[in-house]
């Protein structure tokens, strides 16, 4: 049974995330932090609440990684900080008990690292990527996917259902025009792209016209805009056969996209943020990975604990 941290428990963990967000750990500082973690189940708890944060509302506000955590009502003042930022307040995660914010209700879901496949009644297939929970509404009426988080690959059934088939995200709703698209919920945007036929894309704002995506383009669209258009290829949904296929990128992006993949925190800093990366990386063994950037790149992987990963430029 899973054990549900209190108040005082969560607290301390958003006082420990927001202290490591603001400087990489001293030796003395991760072995006192790996102590507190494995003295209660509800201290991991708490602290894999704090890392979901981060995967659904990006990184924290820059006022709480300057604000000072040596006292209690500091922590205090944190905690209400983080709360306020992620839009939800205590009560209701303590109810959904350290889960992603409310995916525990979710129909389908993937935890962290976990890849699934659907084949749903209408003959459509959908892919759920890492940390992804969707729910299914098919009534007489349309064929609706709600995206709670994460991201999806969907092909369109071909037994001549002549329903309209939509997804919904926080930001609007896309239309599948016999079809094969990706949707991946970002923080505060979605991101679409079509990999054969089109798609409609109508943000939240009834007064935002819609705008018709063909086979590789994609766009970000928030609830009142539409992105300019970008190229999509099949690359980028190569996480479907457990890949990361990157072509000069940058090893900052690399390293956001290895986090999604695994439990913890995958810390890069700025130096070495900006060098260029090339290759096919699996998302399956993402520690053999960061050894062979380390291995490829004048890069040092340092880990602090299993839960915690710093990536510094070689000076």
């Amino acid at each position: 049974m899973a054990i549900a941290p209190n108040r005082k428990v969560f607290e301390a963990a958003a006082a420990w995330y927001v202290q490591f967000q603001a400087d990489p750990p001293t030796l003395a500082e991760q072995k006192a932090w790996q102590l507190w973690i494995d003295s209660d189940p509800a201290h991991l708890a708490a602290w894999n609440q704090m890392e979901q944060l981060q995967r659904h509302f990006g990184t924290l506000p820059q006022d709480l990684k300057r604000r000072a955590l040596n006292t209690g009502q500091q922590r205090r003042q944190v905690l209400k900080l983080l709360l306020l930022a992620t839009g939800t307040g205590f009560l209701g995660w303590n109810a959904q008990q350290h889960t992603s914010l409310g995916n525990v209700w979710a129909d389908y879901k993937t935890g962290v690292g976990q890849r699934r496949s659907l084949s749903l009644a209408d003959g459509s297939q959908i892919q759920l990527n890492t940390d992804t929970a969707i729910d299914v509404s098919f009534d007489a009426a349309q064929r609706l996917i709600r995206l709670r988080s994460g991201e999806i690959l969907i092909e369109t059934g071909k037994l001549g259902d002549q329903r309209p088939f939509f997804v919904e995200t926080h930001d609007g709703r896309i239309q599948a025009l016999g079809t094969r698209f990706s949707v991946h919920q970002l923080s505060g945007s979605t991101r679409v792209g079509v990999l054969e036929d089109r798609v409609s894309v109508q943000p939240a704002d009834p007064s935002t016209a819609a705008m018709i995506l063909k086979a590789g383009e994609g766009a970000d669209f928030d609830s009142r805009h539409i992105g300019r258009l970008l190229p999509f290829e099949s690359s980028a949904v190569a996480w479907t056969n457990g890949q990361l296929i990157v072509l000069d990128a940058r090893l900052g992006e690399v390293i956001d996209e290895l986090g999604r993949y695994r439990s913890g925190v995958l810390h890069c800093d700025s130096r070495a943020r900006d060098l260029r990366v090339s290759g096919t990386f699996r998302l399956d063994s993402t520690d053999a990975v960061l050894a062979n950037l380390q291995a490829s790149l004048p890069i040092n992987v340092r880990y602090f604990t299993r839960y915690w990963v710093s990536i510094s430029h070689n000076v």
